[in-house]
């Protein structure tokens, strides 16, 4: 058994506040403004991995009592010796730890053992034996640790640094950044550690977290011998080649490389050194987004996620960046807690609701727009084609892009189109609501409506085109009016069969009609289903799951037009 919660009292500038953690996951991400306590929050993670071992200060825990943890308190094939009547055949089990199971434990401990203990529900009731049993308990709980307890615990500090250093036989990385050079020094020339883990493992994931942003092709060590001396000690410098650049020394280069260099180092190098499996440790770095562009830190930020994740350990990042906030916001791997100071003592708590992300965001000083609101919207007719839509963009992205965290789906309504723009705020008419002050980052996919190919009727109406115009002056901007009448006409006949159950459907034409009401002869649903009634939306949800990349194959120009939407999404998130 874990403890679920565990808190701490009197640390710092939390006062008397019981401030930790509610509950524990792969990820936390701690935010708030700079001088609130962010730093002074970890300092307690950093008690509680130690925690049960070092009573340093006051614990508060939490956790739900189970039958497996309670009959090593009182086994069942126990009876008397203090906790039963010698000779009742009543086990320690039966006496003492069925009254226990379920209940939820809160208790007190630290330098001096036990304080207190309360349960939920209440223990109201008295019994034999109870107060030798819940001595026995309190004993046992003093041992019971966390999730995290144990572990090693890493922490990069918000003012790091990486400079050429003198050759020490040491292999300590310290959290501001001391001693990196020396490790790669020893890692590169020493024979007692193996090259490849700089040159292989922590050049690969540089490359990996820099993407299109350089390609580093060695790392290297040298001596530091300008402006050296006799009498003074011959310092290392370390050197990175790059494909553009060349080879450059990374103790001149940007705060930003280092930064994700001592991150590499910390996650790849330490445990090589200490010989011990990622798994072991905890990871807490500081405000990881100190001169890094945003982009650059969604991809480290990426790169820690599936890091801990493959590896199985615990992240701990503070921050005062809306990025962060954006991109952890949606993960069921992660929780945000947010630290603020009210001039006395600061305060940490759990962010859950959504009103709670749109306060953080104003004190972040965002715009709650800037971040609830997902990285750009897709604007659709109507309900029924969202199913589709995140159908078709779940099939072409292999699972990666998913509405609310990489696009949010949004309605115009066919003929409110009518009303609505897309303009340049400054160019705007009043008349209309312009759709593009909502966000910046637009697709709009309109049905073409038309039913024939030539001819009357082969034209898109007045206000499509209008906003046709409109949209092809936003950069970036993805506009798709279909070819076919409607999104109905890319769904293939056996989608149309195993829905509804009929032997065989002929794939719909492309100016194949598909009204929500009043179905009338030579209309699809009426002619090839014989229904008498269509609802748009019920068959949507119960289709999209049934298309798949080879049925929805060769349907006009559909995969053509996805693929450059997945593209352009992928833009938005980058």
């Amino acid at each position: 058994m874990f403890a679920e919660s565990v808190k701490m009292k009197g640390v710092s500038c939390f006062g008397d506040t019981w401030t930790g953690l509610e509950e524990f996951k792969r990820i936390t991400v701690i935010i708030g403004r700079n001088n609130t306590g962010k730093s002074h929050f970890l300092d307690i993670i950093e008690k509680v991995a130690g925690f049960p071992g070092k009573k340093d200060g006051n614990f508060r825990c939490s956790a739900e009592m189970t039958q497996e943890y309670l009959e090593k308190v009182f086994p069942v094939n126990e009876s008397g010796n203090g906790l039963g009547r010698p000779g009742d055949g009543i086990s320690h089990w039966h006496r003492h730890g069925t009254k226990y199971k379920g209940r939820k434990v809160t208790w007190i401990s630290g330098r001096r053992g036990m304080q207190k203990m309360s349960f939920e529900p209440e223990m109201s009731q008295e019994y034999d034996y109870k107060k030798p049993a819940l001595e026995r308990l309190g004993k046992h709980l003093l041992g019971v640790g966390t999730p995290i307890s144990g572990k090693k615990f890493r922490r990069l500090l918000a003012d790091r640094d990486i400079q050429s250093e003198v050759s020490s036989p040491s292999l300590e990385l310290e959290s501001d950044g001391k001693g990196a050079t020396n490790i790669i020094r020893r890692f590169i020339n020493s024979s007692g550690l193996k090259e490849q883990v700089i040159n292989y493992d922590v050049r690969n994931a540089l490359n990996r977290v820099f993407g299109p942003d350089g390609e580093f092709e060695r790392i290297v060590i040298q001596e530091h011998d300008q402006n050296a001396d006799v009498d003074s000690a011959t310092k290392w410098e370390v050197f990175l080649d790059e494909s553009r650049k060349g080879m450059f020394p990374l103790s001149k280069s940007g705060s930003g490389l280092k930064t994700i260099f001592l991150v590499l180092l910390n996650l790849i190098a330490v445990p090589r050194i200490e010989r011990n499996e990622a798994s072991a440790y905890v990871f807490a770095f500081e405000e990881l987004e100190n001169n890094l562009h945003p982009a650059l830190l969604r991809r480290l930020l990426t790169f820690l996620c599936e890091f801990i994740e493959e590896k199985k350990c615990c992240l701990f990042l503070t921050t005062h960046s809306n990025v962060a906030l954006d991109f952890f916001g949606t993960r069921d791997d992660s929780q945000i807690i947010h630290v603020e100071h009210d001039g006395a003592n600061a305060h940490a708590r759990t962010i859950q609701a959504h009103f709670d992300h749109v306060g953080l965001l104003t004190e972040l000083g965002c715009r709650p727009s800037d971040l609830l609101q997902a990285n750009g919207v897709v604007w659709l007719e109507g309900p029924s084609d969202r199913f589709y839509f995140n159908r078709f963009i779940e099939l072409f992205s292999a699972g990666e892009l998913r509405e609310g965290k990489n696009y949010q789906c949004a309605y115009y309504g066919g003929a409110v189109l009518a009303k609505s723009s897309f303009s340049e705020p400054s160019a705007a008419d009043d008349e209309f609501t312009n759709l593009l002050r909502l966000n910046n980052n637009v697709a709009v996919i309109c049905d073409g409506d038309r039913i024939t190919e030539d001819g009357p009727g082969s034209k898109v109406k007045p206000r499509v085109r209008r906003i046709v115009s409109e949209v092809e002056k936003i950069p970036g901007a993805f506009l798709w009016v279909s070819n076919a009448k409607e999104i109905e006409n890319y769904v293939p006949g056996t989608v149309w069969r195993d829905v509804y159950g009929v032997r065989e459907v002929t794939d719909p034409g492309k100016f194949d009609r598909f009204p929500a009401s009043g179905l009338k002869e030579g209309d699809f649903v009426s002619d090839r289903l014989g229904r008498k009634s269509f609802d748009k939306c019920d068959f949507a949800m119960k289709a999209a799951p049934l298309l798949t990349k080879e049925n929805l194959k060769d349907r006009f120009e559909f995969e053509e037009k996805i693929t450059e939407l997945v593209d352009c999404i992928r833009k938005w998130n980058s």
